[in-house]
């Protein structure tokens, strides 16, 4: 019988205010329980993480990533961190200098974007996947997820920070165009495609030189522009959202292809849970309490459990920014109530166990878990100006 992996989670909850208890020391205790320090001696350890872009902040404490590498160093081995392109020239604005954290910080492909390793793929219109030679580079992959919602697939943790964040630019471009691979537009039949256009309160939709073009990552599926469509020529179907979800999974899938599985480590921090990517460059008020910090040798078991944590939280509705639009179905996942039920963040499990990423039936081990409340006497505080 093949045992659960296991998620080890410590709770932003603790028994005291010692520093064993805090925060950080669940977070020191989940590197020690995964194993990494035995994992890492005289290896290159590529750490991939989100550096964050413009005036987001809510991406994962610097002082967090610095005990990470200090645990790696510390076993002898040779941590650098990576991330793309796009977010490597303003990384130190966020406190994400090689001082601060202590090893170096690199560009995923290298200066130019240009240093890569190619797999052909062929799938909806995405001939190759390029994947960053810093990646490839490394002996050991720590993955350093913000835990997130977004607004392709509905999630953002572990499995999308590699596969979107160890990819070159067009790679990535090339990812999102997958969702306009199935036709959704009958142009035939459309007689006035502007009030298609009007029908649209987040702007997804777009007419230009006589072709539509909906904006998948925008559209959050209300079905207004269908509800305004009376020539029958618009569709807004899950195919071409879970077309990015797959992409997601096969590229995932390439990334951990260069790693020994006991060579991958796990870690979602889920705390300051924002409403979109952190690539979208603003951090917005929480939409969800912190959580904690979760961690495992598998994949697909910290992302679920991830999801199924914050399943049982509430939806802080007055933080969702005004131009989004919030589905009161209480069925729904709190990332899917925003982003819209096509972008189940659960889509991103089911793609990711279909392609051999790992198991979704996980076993929870709660570090230094909260102990149930003391009982006390009844307290009889002082009033101001009273006598007790």
């Amino acid at each position: 019988m093949v045992s659960k992996p296991i998620v080890y989670f410590g709770s932003v909850r603790s028994v005291s205010t010692s520093p064993e208890h805090s925060f950080v020391g669940k977070f020191d205790a989940i590197i020690d329980k995964l194993g990494i320090k035995k994992a890492v001696k005289d290896k290159n350890v590529v750490i991939k993480m989100h550096l964050g872009s413009n005036v987001g902040f809510s991406t994962v404490n610097p002082f967090l990533v610095g005990r990470l590498v200090g645990a790696i160093k510390s076993a002898g081995g040779r941590p650098y961190i990576v991330d793309i392109i796009d977010q490597y020239p303003e990384a130190w604005k966020r406190g994400y200098t090689p001082e601060v954290l202590g090893c170096p910080i690199l560009p995923v492909a290298g200066p130019a974007d240009r240093y890569y390793v190619e797999k052909d793929v062929n799938y909806k219109g995405l001939k190759t996947l390029k994947m960053g030679g810093h990646v490839k580079d490394a002996d050991v992959l720590v993955d350093l997820s913000h835990v997130k919602g977004h607004n392709s697939i509905g999630y953002g943790a572990a499995i999308k920070n590699l596969a979107i964040g160890c990819f070159t630019q067009d790679t990535r471009w090339a990812m999102h165009s997958t969702m306009q691979y199935d036709k959704y537009w009958n142009k035939e039949r459309s007689k006035d495609a502007e009030k298609l256009v009007k029908a649209c309160p987040f702007k997804a939709i777009s007419y230009k030189d006589g072709n539509l073009r909906v904006d998948f990552d925008t559209c959050n599926q209300c079905m207004r522009c269908m509800i305004a469509d009376t020539d029958g020529c618009i569709q807004i179907k899950a195919e071409n959202f879970l077309s990015f979800v797959e992409i997601n999974a096969i590229a995932t899938k390439f990334v951990l292809s260069h790693f020994e599985e006991d060579k991958r480590f796990y870690i979602n921090v889920a705390t300051n849970i924002t409403e979109y990517c952190d690539c979208w460059g603003m951090t917005t008020g929480q939409i969800l309490p912190d959580l904690g910090v979760l961690g495992s040798r598998d994949i697909v078991a910290v992302d679920k459990a991830s999801l199924d944590l914050l399943a049982n939280m509430p939806l802080l509705k007055e933080n969702v920014s005004q131009n989004l639009e919030v589905n009161d179905d209480p069925s729904l996942h709190p990332f899917a109530r925003i982003h819209g039920p096509y972008k189940d963040p659960y889509n991103v499990i089911q793609f990711a166990e279909k392609y051999g990423l790992g198991s979704s039936n996980y076993a929870l081990e709660e570090v230094l878990p909260p102990i149930p409340e003391p009982k006390r006497s009844e307290p009889r505080f002082p009033k101001i100006g009273k006598k007790f």
